[in-house]
């Protein structure tokens, strides 16, 4: 299963590093998705488009962390489809066209396609179906009667677990449904394996929890955790087909509670338990790291993906501005070309975050290197942040050398 989630993401990030952040606001117009409920209420004959598939639309996908729900009334047309029937939706070429998936990448690709094909009012709503479930109380306020999902569960945004934690810690019942191994950090792939764990919560691996659910207490809500949303959503069905009431998912999971900066989740530094003796920064908080000049940049892709040659053309996405290139197999070898010294600050990252570059932060942390830490999502969720979280956009200027394909 891990293997099976490994591809998807890595197909997911190969379509989605196409979409191009410069054709936002030159053609088609972005919306923050704090904004959709009050646009969508001043805005007569408008169309909503999701075009995410319709597993998804459906909430029956196999990748269960994709199935989020949507939004009422909504048109749904798989972005592969969108060209083939762009017929479908000729009523409203001159009218106000919103268009969203689950994370602002395939809409965006759907976004250009409706503009380069005569729509003249088309609107990206940023980050996707993700950001809204983000919105936490808001969400649960204002898109109560615009929102709509099969899954027998609700979800819960990181932040919204912090407050709800810091009122009555005692109330929930935190379940993490990660193997034991993955829970106690003693397993194989090097980034799952450091992705640490929420204090409190209890673990009850997915496949055991399948055959013996009944050491769960039915008087609390549950909050089920995993590290990407997938098995949580199937535990979370699965208590919910049992009797539990109140049964939440944490979206996305670890993955996204890593992701967020720590204004979004503000117990990430209370009650998050790493896994690894290095740390882990997301884009949002790397941006606010004073004295950057201080910290060596050490990017460990492959020469090609660095120097913007890669043979898939999705990879050349530039690089942070003044990072050495030690590609990630060669590290061992050529420790000499480190700048610095061991306990001078040491970032990595590469392109996404995929296990290579947790395995050399273990690796040199484990060899005397004292201050590691990890950019999590890589090069690519910093430009993601940027173009999609408010407040956010100035993260772009940290990346140079984008092929102008890619920008």
């Amino acid at each position: 299963m891990i293997a099976k989630y490994v591809l998807m993401v890595f197909l997911f990030a190969a379509v989605a590093a196409k979409a191009q952040y410069k054709n936002d606001g030159v053609l088609y117009k972005t919306l923050d998705p704090a904004n959709l409920y009050k646009t969508l209420k001043s805005t007569k004959d408008y169309l909503l488009l999701d075009v995410r598939s319709s597993g998804e639309f459906e909430d029956t996908s196999q990748f269960t962390r994709l199935n989020l729900g949507h939004l009422k009334g909504a048109k749904n047309i798989d972005v592969g489809d969108l060209g083939q029937r762009l017929n479908e939706l000729k009523g409203y070429k001159g009218k106000p066209v919103f268009v969203y998936c689950s994370h602002s990448q395939r809409s965006r690709r759907a976004s250009s396609l409706l503009a380069d094909s005569g729509f003249t009012h088309v609107i990206n709503v940023n980050g996707g179906l993700t950001s809204l479930h983000y919105l936490g109380e808001i969400n649960k306020k204002y898109f109560a009667g615009l929102y709509e999902t099969r899954n027998k569960f609700s979800f819960i945004a990181a932040g919204e677990l912090c407050e709800q934690l810091k009122k009555a810690p005692d109330k929930f019942f935190l379940l993490d449904v990660r193997t034991d191994s993955l829970f106690k950090h003693i397993g194989t792939p090097a980034k799952d394996n450091a992705l640490g764990n929420i204090k409190g919560s209890v673990n009850i691996p997915y496949k055991i929890l399948k055959e013996n659910p009944g050491s769960i207490p039915q008087g609390k809500p549950i909050i089920v955790i995993d590290l990407y949303g997938n098995d949580a959503a199937k535990a979370a069905t699965l208590l919910a087909e049992k009797g539990y009431k109140n049964v939440q998912v944490l979206i996305e999971g670890i993955d996204r509670w890593l992701s967020m900066g720590n204004d979004e989740a503000p117990c990430k530094n209370t009650l998050y338990q790493p896994g690894e003796n290095y740390s882990i920064v997301s884009a949002a908080d790397f941006g606010k790291i004073k004295n950057k000049e201080n910290i060596i940049l050490l990017d460990v892709r492959t020469k090609d993906e660095f120097n913007n040659v890669h043979k898939d053309s999705w990879r050349n996405i530039g690089q942070l501005k003044n990072a050495v290139n030690i590609p990630f197999n060669e590290i061992e070898s050529n420790l000499s070309k480190i700048p610095g010294d061991k306990i001078k600050p040491l970032l990595l990252y590469n392109f996404s975050g995929g296990p290579e570059v947790f395995g050399v932060a273990k690796y040199l942390s484990g060899i005397g290197f004292t201050n590691v830490t990890v950019l999590y999502g890589g090069v690519f969720n910093l430009r993601w942040t940027a173009a999609n979280i408010k407040g956010q956009a100035y993260l772009k200027d940290f990346v140079t050398n984008i092929p102008d394909s890619n920008k």
